[in-house]
């Protein structure tokens, strides 16, 4: 089959590093076209492939275009998302999908109309470590599962002038980093019954949140979800308690940082386990069992999607799963808001 004619939208860290690596390394595809507000700045880091100031004229020059990958910044998801389906093309739209729900039902309505393939880029599905704890609770070995905690720390104490912290819609921590937490959650144990939660603005001159403990009830358990900017200390990636054990793991999947050290997905070595990575299942009577990692791969998402469009394969991440994130985003941030838990609106 032909590559599929991918352009990418917006060519910042995850344009640059999370969806053209893909794109160039896999035979699927083909990056034909790339758009960003200044394309000078980028042009020497590009060679040969063509760059425009906007969507609407690289779908005007470039019509073969097929595919179209959206990595700006969330608040204009929505209206170039709706451009792009609206002349017929494919999507891969960043995480989180949108900014509201009311924005989420539209696109998905557009894509049924026009017969394209819409899909949410939720590339930590792939990560090799929530993998290794999908597998151990499909496993039985941690008993009946009660409670799994997910943390996504940092430090960085200064508040820096970008969007993502800046006081607009679609900004903060809870819209960057929980959509890919509340989406492992929803592959894990589905939608919650009830939402509760704490944001905060932490660092002196946040404008946006970036701090947040959250907590998914379910009939089974709890699945708790929190991320900082001021946490110097390692905190574990996943921990999960069952019946019969729990199970820790600290550290994050290496893919990220190999992307951005340049490592391509087909180079040897892309994907290859940190074997000092702590990933321990605690026994009842207190001895430990060291737990191998699973590899992750990003490429498989990209392999999906090739599929979805090329013969009609079921779609990686649709429109609807990042429509159920954003309910439990905005859930959420009612919760913080008027201190009180709120039952999940499905």
């Amino acid at each position: 089959m032909k590559p599929i004619k991918t352009a990418i939208i917006g060519f910042g860290l995850s344009g640059s590093k999370f969806h053209a690596p893909f794109i160039q390394d896999m035979k699927e595809f083909e990056l034909s076209a790339i758009v960003v507000r200044q394309p000078e700045k980028i042009r020497s880091q590009v060679g040969d492939i063509p760059v425009f100031d906007s969507i609407e004229k690289v779908l005007e020059e470039m019509p073969e275009i097929e595919l179209v990958i959206i990595s700006t910044p969330t608040p204009t998801h929505y209206s170039t998302a709706k451009t792009a389906i609206q002349a017929g093309k494919h999507l891969i739209v960043e995480k989180p999908f949108v900014v509201t729900i009311e924005e989420g039902e539209e696109l998905i309505a557009l894509a049924k109309e026009h017969n394209t393939v819409l899909s949410v880029y939720q590339n930590r599905r792939w990560d090799g470590d929530y993998l290794t704890v999908k597998s151990l609770i499909e496993s039985g070995k941690l008993g009946n599962v009660h409670t799994i905690e997910m943390n996504w720390d940092r430090y960085r104490k200064e508040v820096r002038d970008r969007w993502k912290e800046a006081d607009i819609p679609g900004s903060g921590v809870f819209y960057d980093i929980a959509p890919h937490m509340l989406d492992q959650a929803l592959c894990l144990w589905g939608e919650p019954y009830a939402i509760y939660g704490n944001m905060q603005k932490q660092r002196e001159g946040a404008k946006a949140t970036d701090y947040f403990h959250v907590v998914l009830e379910y009939e089974q358990g709890s699945i708790i979800i929190r991320g900082g900017t001021l946490v110097a200390a390692q905190t574990p990636r996943f921990v999960v308690h069952g019946t019969e054990g729990s199970y820790i793991i600290y550290g994050h999947d290496p893919q990220e940082a190999q992307l951005q050290a340049g490592i391509m997905p087909n180079d040897e070595g892309y994907g290859i386990r940190d074997e000092n990575r702590m990933s321990i299942f605690v026994k009842p009577d207190g001895t430990q069992e060291t737990i191998e990692v699973a590899k992750g791969n990003y490429a498989d998402y990209f392999k999906q999607v090739a599929e979805a469009i090329h013969v009609g394969g079921a779609v990686p991440v649709t429109g609807e799963e990042g429509l159920a994130v954003i309910r439990l985003i905005e859930a959420g941030i009612e919760s913080a808001k008027e201190k009180k838990i709120v039952i999940n609106r499905v």
